[in-house]
Parts: C-alpha cells; structure tokens; sequence
C-alpha cells in the first residue's frame, strides 16, 4: 500500500476531469460467480492455459477459519508467529450508513482520493481525483480506489478489537480503502506487512498460494521500492507454457462478504477478484519479532468484537490529499520506533526501504524547503558502520544514541505539521 503514494510523489499525478456527455458500456455487476472453477482438462493444451489464475490446478481446500471471539494471544501464536492465514467472519459491521454512490457523492465527494487502473503495473496507471469524480466513472470505466481512508470518514467504518491491544495496537500503519465495480482482479501479490483485509460490501474471492520460498522466482516477481513484490503474471489469461510451476504449487482460497476478514501475513502470495460493486478496508500492520511473546497486558477479557476506525492509532493519516505521518510532536523514541516498525520481523534494515519511507513522510515538505536533508544524508547520520552501509541491524538501531535519532525526529515533525506553519517558516 506504501507503494501507490510513493509512485504519485516520483510522478506527475494525473488528475481526471469529470465524465464528458458519452456515456461508457457500464460493467457486469453479477456477484453470481462460481468460485473455485470447476477445472476442465482437454487433451491438447495444459490445464489452465490462457484462463484466469486458480484454473491451473484444483484448490487444495478452503483456506482456515477461526471463532469469531478469537483472543488477541490465540491470533497472534497462532497465525501470526504460524505465518498462516485466517478467515473471521462477521468480526466488522455492516456499514452504519449505507454507503450508495449518492451518499458517498454528496457526503464526501470533494475529497480527494487515490485511484489506479485495475493492475498496476505502470506509474502512469496511478491518480488523483475528487471522490465525486470517481464515483461518477467507476461503473464504466476500468478503475478502482485504494486510498487512505481519509478521516472524516473514519468514524462511520469499524476496526476490530482484535487488533487494537497488546503487541497489535503500536503496529498499525494504514487503513487503504476500496471500492471497485465489476469483475475487478489484482495481480499476484505478496506484501512486505502483515493485512487484515475486510469486506465491508459486496464480495471478493482470494487465493493464497502455499509457497515456503520467500522469492520464487518462478513466479517472475517484481520488488517494489518498499519490499512488496507482485508477479508479472497476466492473472487473467495465464500461460502456462512459461509457468508450469503453476500446475504443483499449492493453492487455498475464501470468499469474504460483507464483515469477513481475511488475515494475510507478509510475503504470503495472494490474489483477490471482487465481483459486483464492492467495498473494502485492508489494514496494514507491520510484522512483530515473532521470537518474542505475546504481551497484552491492556487487552479487556471480553472487548466488544469492534470499535470506531477512528479510535485506531495508525501511522499514517490522509491529509490535504496526500499521506503524512499521524503525529505531531516526534522525538526521538518516536524515530527509533519509525525504524523498528520498518524492520518489521527482520534482522536487517535496508537503506533503500529507509529511503522509500522517507521521501514519503517528506515529499511535501521536500517540495518547499530546498535545504531538506535528504535520505541519503540522514541515512548515514544513522548509520556510521562504514562496513554496513547499505543496511543497519536490530542492535544497531536499539543502540542508536538520541542526539542522533532526533535529528530525524526534527526533520519528521517538521513534515507532518506542514499545514501548521507559514510560508516564511519552512
């Protein structure tokens, strides 16, 4: 999710006029998919070939689901240090208002949101227009949304208790809505963070391949600038001549409606088809050091299963259109935790996924003040072990003096309050 925003600060953001008088053959909204395929063999071709992925090999079995009152500790040794994925059914509302295009529209549709064509393989596949906009063009034209979701939406949205205590609460990063219609379907996908994704309307099919190498490379990935990866496999019309390899790996699969989950966890390759007019949360969450325990000593004995969205203490915000960090006031623990939550369950922090979240919690601010330090400059501020310089280590980063870290921690804050300050201060 990191990713889209930090594509549209390296481009120029397209900003999408509202529809002209033609109007555009409106898509199939049919949510009466049958999923898994059934799989047919012919005698000439491989199974699969040139159809959607999924029909290269039968399911091995749907993907596991647990109890609705699952406890933070259960989920977390479980599926979390088990690198397994979930399904929770029911464990987030229906929407309090129903959210209609009409109501969206007038409600929030001055807002501006992130938009993409449905694989987004190109920078240039990426925009920014009113919610209004979208809503308008959405039905017709080849576009989804994945946005923050930006706060004065947050509070008609819920968040699962799950996840709002314990080692949970401090590893929240974002919170990417989605909306899409018709026969909607992402690429092959393995992300850097753990995602609990949420179907607030409508309906969405996951498949989850069970592979145990971190970077197959028969699946011709692709690594993104902030440690995602997505295969370049065309999910629509596979060949199976270049990737066999599709015909003996494993594969699990879910369908979610309106208030199921689905818990993914970093780097586990999934994909999603959403059918229909569908809505969605994913959140992000950066990975824990699974070698540590659960420690849930604020976790309630019997919470509500849900809460506001906007009780959430995420990360980042959406703010003026645009990604910022949700504090204002960093100092120099804040920095340290930056870090580690970039470290995720790793040993190593690369220089490049460092950089990747700096030019993004400071692209704005970069764009005003020329003499900004840049990544590379506060890279090396941080790390001072000139036989390691493209990476700093766990020890290193815990060990980091507070002199040092605050430098960071200024130039930060700095950023994330942005609107606060007059021209003349920048």
């Amino acid at each position: 999710m990191l990713l889209l925003t930090f594509f549209l600060i390296q481009s120029n953001i397209i900003w999408i006029s509202p529809v002209d008088g033609n109007i555009p053959f409106p898509k199939d909204m049919n949510i009466h998919v049958l999923f898994p395929p059934i799989i047919q063999t012919h005698e000439s071709i491989p199974l699969g070939h040139l159809r959607p992925l999924g029909w290269q090999r039968r399911a091995d079995g749907p993907i596991l689901e647990d109890s609705l009152n699952i406890e933070p500790a259960r989920f977390y040794h479980l599926f979390v240090q088990g690198n397994r994925s979930v399904v929770i059914r029911g464990i987030v509302s229906a929407l309090d208002v129903l959210w209609t295009d009409s109501y969206l529209s007038k409600r929030y549709g001055h807002l501006n949101v992130t938009v993409a064509k449905r694989k987004q393989r190109l920078v240039d596949t990426l925009t920014m227009m009113p919610f209004k906009t979208f809503l308008e063009q959405y039905r017709q034209d080849d576009l989804y949304m994945n946005t923050i979701i930006p706060d004065e939406m947050k509070f008609e949205a819920s968040l699962p208790s799950l996840i709002t205590c314990g080692i949970f609460s401090k590893r929240l990063l974002e919170p990417i809505l989605w909306i899409s219609a018709g026969d909607t379907a992402s690429l092959l996908y393995a992300h850097a963070q753990n995602t609990l994704h949420c179907v607030l309307d409508g309906r969405k099919d996951f498949i989850i391949y069970d592979t145990s190498n971190k970077y197959p490379h028969e699946l011709d990935l692709v690594k993104q600038s902030n440690g995602d990866l997505f295969s370049r496999i065309d999910v629509d019309l596979v060949n199976t001549y270049k990737h066999k390899y599709l015909h003996s790996l494993p594969w699990y699969w879910t369908t979610l409606y309106d208030g199921d989950c689905l818990f993914i966890p970093a780097y586990k390759f999934f994909q999603v088809r959403a059918h229909g007019r569908t809505i969605a949360l994913s959140i992000d969450m950066a990975p824990p050091d699974i070698r540590n325990d659960f420690i849930g000593l604020d976790c309630e004995r019997n919470p509500p299963i849900y809460i506001s969205l906007d009780k959430g203490q995420f990360q980042w915000r959406y703010e003026h259109g645009v990604r910022h960090l949700t504090k204002r006031i960093i100092t120099s623990d804040d920095a340290r935790t930056y870090l580690l939550l970039l470290l995720g369950a790793n040993d190593q922090l690369h220089k490049d996924i460092f950089q990747n979240f700096y030019i993004q919690a400071t692209h704005e601010l970069a764009s005003k003040d020329l003499g900004l330090p840049t990544a590379n400059h506060i890279w090396k501020q941080l790390n001072n072990d000139t036989t390691n310089e493209d990476y700093m280590t766990r020890n290193q980063i815990t060990s980091l003096p507070s002199n040092v870290l605050q430098l960071l921690g200024d130039v930060l804050q700095k950023s994330a309050r942005i609107h606060e300050y007059e021209k003349s201060e920048l």
